[in-house]
Order: C-alpha cells, then structure tokens, then sequence
C-alpha cells in the first residue's frame, strides 16, 4: 500500500514554512495521540512519520525531489537499525533475537557451549577471556506521568533472582529493592542496575534491567521535552481578552489571553514541560487555545450578533 503524501497528513501547503509544520504536528499530536479517548494511533504514527522528515531540511529537500524514496522508506522493512552495535546480527536467524526484538536469555552452559569460545572465534581469539557473570533479570515498573515528570527519589520495586547464600548454596528469593528514578524518564526507558542480577557459584552478579513504563495522563500529552495541552475559552474572551487558569505538572497557573486570540493559538510557558535527564533545564509547556462556539442563543445575544453582522465589521 502507497505512504500518503508527508505534507497531505499534516495538512499543510508544500511552501509551508517551519514554524506552520511544527504547529500542524502539534495540532495533529493532540488530536489522534492514542492516549487521548478518542485518539487514532495510526493517524498519530503517520503525523509523526510526517513530521520527523519534513522538520529536517536536508530530508524535506530529498522528500521534495524524490519522494518517499528519498528518505528511505524502504529502511523500515528489513533495514539495519542505526546505531546497532552488530552483535543483534550475529546472532539473528540463531533464535537468539526473541519475539518483538526483545532481548532472551540463553544459557549456554546448559547446552554445552563456552562463550568465551564463540567470542574468540569471531574475534580471532588472543584477547581476555570475558569474566562469568549471572543472568539479568528482567522488570517492570509503572509510574504515573507527574511521578516521570518529578522523578522520584525512592521507588521501592520487588522480584525474583537467584542469589548466593552465605554459606554459598543458591536459592531462588524475592528481593525488595529501592532505587531513584530521575525526572524527565520517558515510558519504555530502561534502567541498568549493574550487579543486582542474579548469582553463580563462581563469577559476578548479573544486571538488573527496568523497564519504566509511563501512565497516560488525562490532560497532558509529552512530546519530547515539550508537555502540549489544550484549554478552552468563549468566543467573548477571545474578543475582549481574559485571563485563564491552566494546569501545569507545577499546578494551576494564570496565562494572560490577549484581545483578538484567534482559535488554535499556541502560548509558550517557558520552563514548565520535560525535565532534560541528561544536563539542566527543562522543556516548555505548550497551551493550545480552544474557542467555544455557542450551539444556542437567547433572543438577546442573537439580536446583539446579529447587529455586529450588520455593522459590516469583520472583527470585534
């Protein structure tokens, strides 16, 4: 099945500039992201399909001339991942790889087979040997979006590993384990803990490996570092000008709404969207403006619009 034209999707002219491409995907995030009731989340695929080529100058420019083929669509149906470190090769086609590219566990001790000896043949053999290490354990954890926001600087989480007693015998336990999750994690990241894996007679400890899986929010969607949320206003205070109560992960804040605010206007709160995890500062919260048509009139406000109509002005 032919890709639907990028510039079609965000519904934007081909001459658009990037502030207008930007506020299309912005428009279209809030609309179909599948979080949202009401969401589509293969419309919200495509818009951010869309987006991630037309945002990139040297990408649109190839899109332009070439089309979908430019950009290497036909990377999406087999093509390596950037950035692979080329171990997920070796072994694809082995049964290695696991369902939905996640990672499996395989003990090659239990089929007869030393590691070390397969590293070595790829590599040519000579270099250290690689010191036994237990299994990884893997987890999962959910947190609310105000908690990934925030971070949270205990987060007590329980699960199952083999450990070294201390007379040396192994035993499977349930193990109680608090660790700090940093503000700003996005859903789906996974945290290594090194060591809190599970134990061998001879050898170190394996990993710990948690999957940080991030509850939809209400009200809020995150995109990247920005957090975009649409507030609503009546056709009179986008006239005359208001000042609006908004929520913020910080609480409720007041944004000022000029005279003449058209619909879908954005209002940038600097400082109050993502957390950065690596380094200082933090995103931006974009407000998306909403007006309210009224579906019914009294008699009074009907003759008062229908006197504006008759004036011939256009705008109030």
């Amino acid at each position: 099945m032919s890709k639907k034209d990028y510039y079609e999707v965000l519904g934007v002219a081909k001459a658009a500039s990037q502030d207008e491409i930007k506020k299309a995907f912005r428009k279209a995030a809030i609309k179909y992201h599948p979080d949202k009731e009401g969401g589509d989340e293969t419309k919200f695929k495509e818009a951010n399909e869309a987006y991630e080529v037309l945002s990139n100058a040297e990408k649109k420019q190839r899109y332009d001339q070439f089309g979908h083929a430019g950009v290497g669509t036909s990377a999406a149906s087999g093509g390596a991942r950037p950035g692979a470190s080329g171990f997920e090769d070796i072994f694809r086609g082995a049964g290695f790889g696991g369902a939905g590219g996640q990672r499996v566990n395989v003990n090659f001790d239990n089929l007869g087979v030393d590691i070390n000896d397969i590293f070595d043949s790829f590599f040519g053999g000579g270099g250290s040997r690689r010191v036994k290490q237990g299994r990884d354990v893997q987890t999962s954890l959910s947190i609310s979006f105000e908690e990934a926001i925030a971070g949270i600087d205990q987060k007590t989480i329980q699960y199952d590993k083999i450990t070294r007693k201390a007379d040396g015998s192994m035993e499977r336990k349930r193990t109680d384990f608090k660790m700090k999750i940093p503000a700003g994690i996005n859903d789906g990241a996974v945290i290594k803990l090194s060591g809190y894996g599970e134990s061998i007679p001879e050898g170190s400890d394996g990993d710990l490996l948690v999957q940080v899986r991030v509850k939809p929010h209400k009200k809020f969607i995150r995109e990247a570092d920005l957090i975009l949320s649409q507030e609503s206003i009546t056709m009179v205070q986008a006239a005359l000008g208001a000042k609006l109560k908004v929520d913020t992960v910080e609480g409720s804040k007041t944004l000022k709404i000029p005279a003449g605010t058209q619909p879908g206007t954005d209002f940038r709160l600097r400082g109050m969207g993502v957390p950065h995890v690596r380094g200082s500062g933090r995103g931006d919260h974009i407000v998306q403006i909403k007006v309210e048509i009224p579906k019914r009139l009294n008699k009074k406000q009907k003759r008062m619009l229908e006197e504006f109509g008759k004036s011939g002005k256009r705008f109030f």
